[in-house]
């Protein structure tokens, strides 16, 4: 009988005492789910509006947000890739995300058919299929390969084992030439399309 006697309330008090504190500090904003593959590829910047005479972004209230960077974008503003070429990849990369939208399995595929017509939205299909065969098929076979980690994949350019370590510089030269060439392929079928 030698031990103490303690209420409920004091074990109560006792158990949360031992509780572990979060060891990530809680963001003042929501940026999205914390788990270490929801977070890859994002980068936390600033939200704001530009200020016109300066160009730089006013943010009094200091609100961030989260977004996923886009390694062509970076190759842009890096100023690795020219802009006409990343226009062209942005070209390829826009068809391929609107035919990678469709592809989800059925079950998460909107219930409700809005489309007039059953056969509307296999049109729209083949039309997105479509839009892509017609910009990838203006992509060199040697080329391929880059293109594609680069603007569809949203990868970087050592993505590819021959352009690792040593050869990285040889990576972004073939990037900029493959980009470049793809720019000039769209721009000589706009000017044929024009002239027709």
């Amino acid at each position: 009988m030698g031990q103490s006697m303690t209420s409920k309330a004091q074990r109560r008090r006792a158990g949360r005492k031992r509780n572990i504190a979060p060891t990530i500090a809680a963001s003042p904003w929501d940026h999205g789910a914390m788990g270490q593959a929801n977070r890859h590829g994002l980068v936390i910047e600033e939200r704001g509006e530009v200020d016109p005479k300066t160009g730089k972004i006013q943010n009094p209230n200091c609100v961030t947000g989260v977004r996923r960077y886009d390694m062509l974008e970076i190759y842009h503003k890096r100023g690795w890739i020219s802009t006409a070429g990343y226009n062209a990849g942005c070209l390829l990369r826009m068809a391929w995300l609107k035919v990678s939208v469709g592809t989800c399995p059925p079950w998460l595929r909107e219930r409700v058919d809005s489309s007039p017509k059953p056969d509307a939205a296999v049109a729209i299909q083949i039309d997105r299929v479509s839009a892509l065969l017609k910009v990838s098929r203006m992509v060199p076979v040697e080329d391929e390969r880059i293109v594609s980690c680069v603007c569809c994949d949203g990868n970087a350019i050592g993505a590819l084992r021959e352009y690792r370590g040593r050869k990285h510089e040889d990576g972004k030269a073939h990037l900029k030439i493959a980009l470049d060439r793809l720019s000039e392929r769209i721009e000589g079928l706009a000017r044929k399309s024009r002239t027709c």
